[in-house]
């Protein structure tokens, strides 16, 4: 399994969290401003889908039950992620392009790739 780390928003309606979204030693995480939103094993990743409206630049997952809409792309009015983590991230986080690049990466790591869950 291959690591990966970038720049990511959780979608909740008008407030979207803004943070770093990492695949680390079979775990996915997502680190916000506030801290640790989840961190969990891939075993408890499920549902993995890359609807087409957001053109591989964002998905959705359950994760530890939770359903949560991630975006891979800044969305409009939203906050930058911060933080030393983001250092090491790839790709510019306004760019349409660079999240559709990202979206490609995380759909090779979590739904084609060995050992990702499986999607519903």
């Amino acid at each position: 399994m291959t690591d990966h780390i970038g720049p990511a928003w959780i979608l909740s309606g008008i407030a979207n969290t803004p943070g770093v979204l990492e695949l680390s030693d079979g775990r996915l995480s997502f680190t916000g401003d506030d801290g640790v939103v989840f961190d969990e094993p891939l075993e408890a990743v499920t549902g993995v889908k890359f609807p087409w409206y957001q053109f591989s630049g964002g998905f959705t997952a359950t994760i530890a039950g939770t359903r949560h809409r991630i975006s891979l792309t800044r969305p409009n009015g939203a906050p930058d992620p911060s933080g030393p983590d983001l250092a090491s991230a790839t790709g510019s986080i306004g760019d349409v392009a660079s999240g559709r690049r990202e979206g490609k990466t995380w759909r090779s790591l979590l739904v084609e790739g060995a050992g990702a869950p499986r999607p519903s």
